[in-house]
């Protein structure tokens, strides 16, 4: 028993660092679902706005309705971009919106990872009963 004395002072010192890390690195995982699950809703939102829009506006309404659903998420997010196409496969017209960001790690630096670029994807078909 007398040599045991101080153990439980050595084992904090070395397992506290390893548990500081695995919360960081709990919370930087959650950081990346959250970020890709609002970069996923933006490109759906987006997509189902544009694919009811007039032809002359559906990219514009598109970029505007991603812009929107990432700003009311509040998403971590650096370089937001937005990319909207309007194609026919096979006679049937879609319009397929494409989302991107890279993800704000601030606070996280401890781990020494690089912000990672995460994109969504989101693809409608054109609404045919929509004012043309």
């Amino acid at each position: 028993m007398k040599n045991e004395r101080g153990s439980i002072a050595v084992e904090a010192v070395i397992l506290a660092p390893v548990l500081v890390l695995f919360v960081v690195f709990v919370a930087y995982v959650g950081r990346i679902t959250g970020v890709q699950q609002d970069l996923h809703s933006a490109a759906d939102v987006a997509a189902r706005t544009a694919s009811q829009s007039r032809a002359g506006s559906m990219v514009t309404r598109g970029h505007q309705s991603a812009q929107l659903a990432m700003s009311e998420n509040r998403a971590p997010c650096t370089d937001f971009k937005v990319r909207v196409t309007r194609r026919t496969i096979s006679g049937i017209a879609e319009v397929e919106v494409v989302t991107e960001c890279r993800v704000n790690v601030l606070g996280l630096s401890i781990l020494g990872i690089q912000a990672p670029l995460l994109s969504g994807q989101s693809r409608e078909v054109i609404d045919v009963y929509r004012h043309p």
